[in-house]
């Protein structure tokens, strides 16, 4: 093997031992749990996971995706995200090789990856990663001074790439502090957390003035690509559902336990998807749906309206309902529509959390932010020397 073979081995075997490690973050981070101690143990039987079915990727398909104790299945999860970092690792190993760039890749991509997981998963940025990873990038900017600095040279401020990564950040969470604010005093809601602006700030620092910039356009443009494609497929797979559901017999139940909630003439729950009686304070099986409590009182008020207007045989659809209790919340697309068996309310996530379009835009921005600025911005007054 050439030395070239065994950097990239390397980066590709580091890359999955930090994606196993970036498993334990999106697993307890949100939890409020120590990503140090205790040992990992498997969630249903608490034993204790052996070294040698702790090793990324392979121990999962040694396993057959189960605990070797109780045998509860492990979520696919896992062997994804090690894969996917150790692949993220390679890529930047090929591309840009033993340099600053590969260690400023590989930062951005492995806390944009527990950031993307961790907010789909419970709609938390934690500090831990934004602020972290936002501290090793300047470091590493002050290291990449340090080191390109010739002897005998004055340092100069406006060559200083520290100075470019603290501009990269200011820039970024200033944006996003402001359009907060606009949304705040026009809307009166917040329009996204603070975790968002710290992640812009994190994104900032490893690619500069010139990245955060591309980087939000980039997010932006995602987003409405994104959002109005999950409309389109939510829009399809209703109509199926709809289908199915009217075909008779318990169809509209087999509908509501994969895709919302049925109810009998009374607004009693007749069947219920998980989704559904995730949400707390929503009543169980029999009991009134109209009765909700806790987060979900927007939804028993949806559904009070939905029964009024489909004793007229109508419709009631709402696009974008907050379910929200201070510790759980979601956005839901929500439809109901009167059947012969009752009320069918088809229900749907609809919110993509902002912090999975910074990720992506970031991460373009960092690879192809010098020839999107070269070809679409090429006057644009900002320094790109932080993008490779």
């Amino acid at each position: 093997m050439t030395p070239a073979d065994v950097l990239h081995a390397g980066a590709f075997a580091l890359g999955a031992i930090v994606g196993s490690f970036a498993n334990v973050c999106i697993h307890r981070m949100p939890r409020g749990e120590s990503v140090v101690s205790p040992p990992s143990r498997c969630p249903k039987c608490g034993t204790r996971i052996a070294f040698y079915d702790n090793v990324p990727i392979l121990s999962w398909l040694v396993l057959g995706g189960r605990c070797r104790s109780c045998r509860a299945p492990i979520s696919v999860r896992y062997p994804l995200v090690e894969a996917t970092m150790a692949a993220g690792f390679l890529a930047a190993s090929l591309a840009w090789g033993p340099s600053a760039a590969t260690l400023a890749a590989t930062l951005l991509g492995a806390a944009s990856l527990i950031l993307v997981a961790t907010d789909l998963e419970s709609r938390i940025l934690p500090d831990e990663v934004t602020l972290g990873a936002l501290g090793l990038a300047l470091l590493l900017a002050a290291v990449r001074d340090v080191a390109g600095r010739e002897p005998g040279r004055p340092f100069r401020v406006g060559a200083s790439v520290t100075l470019e990564a603290i501009l990269g950040a200011a820039l970024g969470a200033g944006f996003l502090l402001a359009a907060r604010a606009l949304y705040l005093r026009f809307r009166g809601m917040e329009g996204m957390g603070l975790g968002d602006v710290k992640m812009i700030a994190m994104i900032g620092s490893l690619t500069g003035p010139a990245g955060v910039v591309v980087a939000l356009f980039l997010a932006s443009l995602s987003g409405a690509v994104l959002g109005g494609l999950a409309g389109a497929v939510r829009h399809l797979r209703w109509t199926l559902s709809l289908r199915r559901a009217r075909a008779g017999g318990d169809a509209s139940a087999a509908e509501a336990r994969r895709h919302g909630l049925l109810l009998d003439g009374e607004g009693r729950v007749l069947a219920a998807s998980g989704r559904v009686a995730e949400i707390p304070g929503f009543p169980g099986a029999g009991e009134s749906a109209t009765s909700s409590a806790g987060a979900a009182r927007p939804l028993a008020a949806l559904i009070r309206l939905a029964r009024r207007r489909a004793r007229q045989g109508r419709s009631t659809g709402f696009g974008r309902l907050a379910v929200d209790d201070g510790d759980f919340f979601r956005v839901l697309a929500v439809r109901a529509v009167p059947t012969a068996r009752g009320l069918l309310v088809l229900v749907s996530r609809a919110d993509i959390p902002f912090g999975v379009f910074l990720a992506a835009g970031g991460l373009a921005a960092f690879v192809f932010g010098r020839a999107i600025l070269a070809r679409l911005a090429p006057d644009l007054p900002l320094s790109g020397s932080l993008l490779p």
